[in-house]
């Protein structure tokens, strides 16, 4: 027992073996704290960003098609989405949520649904194209749009 105390090698293995241990908890806890919990990483296929309507098809009330950028919706992370018309831009007033100019609405969704103003949707999204369909098959809106 005497000889483990006063022998060197140990001694010196302990104390990098005390400094090892430090500095595996120094570096654990750096890991930790570059995490960020609030950061919104978004996927290709998510709703958030700004997307152009290419076509309304609108059941009895007809159909219509865009340009890019003559009716934009962005969508953002604090689940508001905003309309921008190009100015003297002839539309269906069937087209829901595109009458008005820079207006917001509040929008909640999930991979296959939308609701805008409390109106539920069908929703199908991927890295460039956004669908957002109120069941076409029975006469219902279908909007398609192109992302920005």
């Amino acid at each position: 027992m005497i000889f483990a105390l006063k022998n060197p090698y140990i001694t010196k293995n302990k104390a990098f073996m005390k400094k090892l241990f430090y500095l595996s908890i120094l570096c654990i806890g750096i890991a930790f704290t570059s995490c960020d919990e609030d950061e919104n990483i978004q996927t290709e296929d998510s709703i958030v960003g700004s997307w152009s309507m290419t076509e309304a098809m609108l059941g009895f009330a007809g159909y219509q098609t865009f340009e890019e950028n003559q009716i934009v919706w962005t969508f953002n992370n604090d689940n508001q989405m905003f309309v921008y018309l190009q100015d003297s831009l002839m539309i269906n007033p069937s087209i829901p949520f595109s009458t008005i100019d820079e207006a917001a609405y509040d929008y909640t969704s999930d991979t296959s649904s939308i609701m805008i103003n409390d109106i539920g949707y069908n929703l199908a999204v991927n890295e460039t194209e956004l669908i957002i369909d109120g069941n076409p098959a029975a006469d219902g809106i279908q909007l398609t749009f192109i992302r920005n």
